[in-house]
């Protein structure tokens, strides 16, 4: 057993946790994402962004298993470049959930998988998702959230801007997905596939410092961890 320190500014880019979680470093990985996808039924051509979509696997498996037009935005620079590297081809471009670089309703799909937690704007994103989609157009969300209603981060307590959004209850997160102009059209627990990555971490580095709450979110003092799938749809205006 190994008891590895992973620079916490940046765990997504560490090669040493993605040599456990994989290409799409997160719970559940491709599956979960083809599970949220076949909950939208989207027809072929679709135009789908991955948001926080790192190297690119995302992406890469929409465009050839499905045939959508997705492309993938991301802050880290040596992630997009990494995915760039591997396939030219892919449309990956860096920036930033809460400022897309595109324009209003050119999507019919937006993912955000393992990342709305780890973001210090949260309402400010949830705005550009609504933006950027079309009338009617999905957004598929899975992260990790409280089970523990009140131990989480509360609805009064998630500003525009401060520490990221953290691990929140259930009805916290359909909340801001309301007060955002989304209405929640499934929602899958999936808290199983969090404790097998975990466990696999565990393994591998000793230890899962570093790795829960990488961006201390306030959150997480008393927390329950759960993980979810979720899948909304933009009201219309």
């Amino acid at each position: 057993m190994f008891n590895v320190e992973i620079p916490p500014s940046s765990p997504y880019e560490s090669p040493l946790l993605r040599a456990v979680t994989g290409t799409t470093i997160r719970p559940g990985g491709l599956a979960l994402t083809e599970r949220g996808i076949a909950l939208c039924r989207f027809p072929s051509g679709a135009r789908l962004l991955d948001v926080g979509c790192g190297a690119g696997a995302t992406v890469e498996h929409l465009r050839s298993r499905y045939g959508f037009a997705a492309a993938g935005v991301d802050i880290s620079r040596k992630l997009i470049a990494e995915g760039l590297l591997r396939n030219p081809a892919l449309p990956l471009a860096e920036g930033a959930a809460e400022a897309l670089p595109l324009d209003a309703a050119a999507l019919d799909g937006v993912l955000c998988e393992c990342v709305l937690s780890l973001l210090a704007e949260p309402r400010r994103a949830l705005e550009q998702f609504h933006r950027v989609l079309r009338p009617d157009g999905y957004l598929i969300l899975s992260d990790m959230y409280d089970r523990n209603p009140a131990g989480g981060t509360q609805l009064h307590e998630v500003s525009s801007e401060g520490s990221p959004l953290g691990e929140v209850a259930r009805d916290t997160l359909e909340s801001l997905l309301t007060g955002s102009g989304f209405a929640t059209c499934f929602w899958e627990d999936h808290t199983p596939l969090l404790k097998e990555l975990a466990a696999r971490l565990v393994l591998a580095y000793g230890s899962l410092e570093g790795l829960w709450c990488p961006a201390g979110g306030a959150g997480c003092a008393g927390a329950r961890p759960g993980y979810y799938l979720l899948v909304a749809r933009k009201k219309p205006d």
